[in-house]
């Protein structure tokens, strides 16, 4: 059986000549679209590409593969649409977990789960919306599968990646998830050390039960990954390093490194800023290291916070690539961002969605879940994240920042 294979050099060079060969031929009619697709596939020759045993090529862990129907969606969507519509969404289908881990950012949002026929309505609505790039999560959507499955057999085909511990897994729901056609599935590895681990989900065992679901996932023709939040001082002292050899060791497809973020359960939390800076610092140097024909090594590492820095795509929150939709139907601009354009049992989904993009206009280099941390920390009340009413009045006063580079030479959202 053919495997997966990250390829670097010539052959990369290749790809993405065939790939704007491919784009012209689509859009012969539109040669500056063309050039704004050259422009805005080029911010991802600095990755690695990873070639699919199904033939198809992976560009980037948040975009859907190439040449699928959902890649070209993507693309069309950012090159020709106006306004662009985002990508992606990240989708709780439920807040039912086992664990407790100390940085959750679902920590305070309501418990209550949005009704199945109203989730699975607005399911259909971004489905038709455009939205091809999907993150379905909890809590452990393992743990309420009936949401997951009736939730995945609408999206089926797209790019769909499910977020779970591996809690609640049996060889039936794995066998499931691949007939559904979940592109992959990321687990949260927080350490290279059993102890450790288990410590910061407060649950033993929590370890050994991710990587065994990962094997089974891989075995079953997934991709799989870890979710891993490391703090600065981890980040600092050589902490990449060792979860990128571990994630080898355990054949993993990718590693997306979460920075700490002021929210949900850290909501109002202060870091050391002269740490933070470093730990950013180091966070992308190494994404440069392991995405470089330089370092052989299987897993693709994917930092947020070189993803959305200056040099990539920047802040790409409230619907500009990517939003959140909490499992109670809140609309928000990401999941690191505590704030509601609207609850989905009470307003169209087109309504909220216009409030939030009303809001982020346009996309910028800023940070926006540590830009503004400290303003919704000080509304925060018992329960995130804050309800439209308040949010419509934070929002007013919000200078939008330093518009993204790539994006302002494109010119897609003047």
């Amino acid at each position: 059986m053919k495997r997966n294979e990250n390829i670097t050099g010539f052959r990369k060079f290749l790809l993405y000549v065939r790939m704007s060969l491919a784009c012209a031929w689509r859009h012969w009619r539109h040669p500056a679209a063309l050039m704004k697709a050259s422009q805005l596939t080029r911010i991802f020759f600095k990755h690695k590409l990873k070639r699919l045993a199904s033939g198809e090529y992976k560009l980037d862990f948040y975009l859907p593969r190439y040449p699928s129907q959902a890649f070209f969606i993507a693309l069309e969507d950012k090159v020709i649409r106006r306004p662009p519509r985002p990508v992606s969404v990240v989708l709780s289908i439920s807040k039912t977990c086992a664990y407790k881990c100390p940085h959750c950012y679902q920590r305070k949002d309501d418990s209550h789960e949005l009704p199945l026929p109203v989730l699975l309505e607005n399911v259909r609505k971004m489905r038709d919306f455009g939205i091809v790039a999907w993150a379905v999560e909890g809590g452990e959507p393992l743990l309420r599968f009936e949401r997951l499955e009736a939730v995945l057999s609408e999206i089926a085909g797209l790019e769909v990646w499910v977020n779970s511990t591996g809690c609640g897994a049996s060889p039936e729901k794995i066998r499931r998830l691949a007939e559904l056609k979940v592109t992959g599935v990321m687990s949260s590895i927080h350490s290279v050390d059993e102890k450790t681990h288990d410590a910061f989900t407060s649950v033993a065992g929590s370890w050994r039960r991710a990587l065994e679901f990962l094997r089974e996932c891989k075995k079953a023709g997934m991709l799989v990954g870890f979710n891993t939040v490391l703090d600065d001082r981890e980040v600092v002292d050589g902490g990449i390093d060792r979860i990128m050899d571990f994630a080898a060791e355990n054949d993993c497809d990718y590693v997306q490194l979460i920075h700490p973020k002021a929210c949900g359960a850290w909501a109002g939390k202060v870091f050391d800023k002269q740490l933070h800076a470093e730990a950013v610092r180091v966070a992308c140097a190494a994404q440069r290291k392991y995405n470089s024909g330089k370092v052989d090594i299987a897993p693709i590492l994917t930092a947020q916070v070189y993803e959305e820095s200056s040099e990539m795509l920047g802040c790409c929150c409230g619907g500009i690539d990517r939003f959140y939709v909490g499992a109670n139907g809140d609309v928000q601009p990401c999941e690191f961002v505590n704030i509601s354009f609207g609850n989905l049992a009470e307003v169209p989904f087109e309504t909220a969605y216009a409030r939030m993009r009303k809001a982020f206009a346009v996309p910028c280099e800023e940070w926006t879940c540590e830009r503004r941390a400290a303003e919704i920390a000080a509304k925060a009340g018992e329960h995130l994240p804050i309800p439209w009413r308040e949010t419509e009045r934070l929002v007013s006063g919000w200078d939008t920042g330093t518009p993204t580079r790539v994006y302002d030479k494109m010119g897609i959202y003047r």
